[in-house]
């Protein structure tokens, strides 16, 4: 329990681990962080549903990790970051993981939250951490505490088949005005777009299938591999259960299959952003194992061809160098975030590698 004032206001505040009494409260509070603009998908789920299943149906949950933080004013939750196990591997190395996100002090208590963090980073002494965070603030305290980039989580490959609302965005971060940004985007020809004819790449598509799966016994059927060179989480089948089976929200699980390539694991959603949700997003949440430079494009354009008339841009992210120039190729342009997305502490040198495959491309 701790005393301020901030002028004429005096505070009493907590800060205390999550508890499943505090869930609604901390649901509630997050809730309202959402920006404008944010880009939100089509979810079954109550914000307070959704952290439940985040936080309690986890399969790598266990009792002595934390939920998360909150910070509460008179009872009211004023901050909160969650904390997520998952589990990793590389090679023979096998390990639990915890990524803390979705961390949000409101601007009168926004000091406090650092002893959030710091309980967060207490935990580098029995797990390995990351982090993902697109507030710019968040990731350089993290740094400060001895945190290490994640490689390729600063930028994400876009592949614009229609530029106008992109550039309706554009137009409005700078004007904020939306009518005129609107005016001066309507008349944008299709043809400015790098990737519009990636729909109809039949060079690409040849001989490629992608094939929708309906329950994870389909997904655990293609045999997925083991993480291998780069960390990365493991798909095992009670992963693959929680993560893309249990009605978490609307996305595609798909077999992607490429002659004299593996079977691979690909997830995406259909989401929308902007100022005014004029962006229609395809996103790539999850690709396993990792795409080869050869198969990259291929994929993408058998997406496009799928989603043809539905989305406006893909969103593709976190792939090798290899595998981005093969996308640019395809007509996929480089779009670099006002911040890094992601870091790691390993304070005890657990890890047997610093490279990262993370997956799947949202934010937790």
């Amino acid at each position: 329990m701790a005393e301020r004032r901030f002028g004429d206001r005096h505070l009493v505040l907590s800060v205390g681990d999550i508890s499943e009494d505090d869930i609604a409260d901390v649901a509630r509070f997050l809730a309202r962080q959402t920006r404008p603009g944010e880009a939100v998908g089509a979810s079954p789920m109550t914000a307070e549903r959704r952290l439940r299943w985040l936080l309690l149906e986890n399969p790598s949950r266990a009792s002595d990790i934390p939920l998360g933080w909150r910070i509460r004013d008179d009872g009211t939750v004023v901050g909160a970051a969650v904390c997520m196990p998952f589990r990793i591997g590389a090679g023979d190395f096998r390990a639990t993981a915890l990524q803390f996100a979705k961390f949000f002090v409101d601007a009168d208590y926004r000091g406090m939250g650092l002893g959030i963090l710091m309980r967060f980073v207490h935990e580098g002494r029995r797990f390995p951490l990351f982090c993902t965070s697109t507030n710019a603030k968040s990731g350089e305290l993290f740094f400060r505490l001895g945190g290490s980039l994640i490689a390729g989580l600063d930028h994400t490959m876009l592949g614009i088949v229609r530029p106008a609302p992109l550039i309706d965005e554009w137009l409005f971060r700078r004007t904020r005005r939306p009518l005129l940004a609107r005016r001066l985007a309507s008349p944008i020809p299709a043809m400015m777009a790098p990737a519009r004819r990636l729909a109809r790449r039949r060079d690409l598509i040849r001989g490629v299938n992608l094939f929708p799966l309906h329950d994870v016994e389909e997904a655990a059927a293609i045999g997925l591999p083991p993480p291998a060179a780069a960390l990365a989480i493991v798909r095992d089948r009670e992963y693959l259960r929680w993560r893309y089976f249990s009605g978490e929200r609307e996305r595609d699980v798909y077999c992607f299959r490429r002659k004299s390539e593996c079977d691979r694991l690909v997830v995406v959603e259909e989401i929308r952003s902007g100022y005014r949700g004029q962006i229609r997003v395809l996103n790539v949440l999850d690709i396993w194992p990792p795409p080869t430079p050869d198969s990259t494009a291929p994929l993408a354009a058998a997406l496009a061809h799928r989603y043809r008339g539905r989305f406006d841009t893909i969103w593709m992210r976190g792939q090798s160098p290899a595998a981005e120039k093969a996308l640019g190729a395809a007509g996929f342009l480089r779009h670099v975030f006002p911040a890094p997305l992601g870091w790691f502490i390993d304070s005890e040198n657990r890890l047997p590698t610093n490279q990262w495959y993370l997956m799947p491309g949202e934010s937790e």
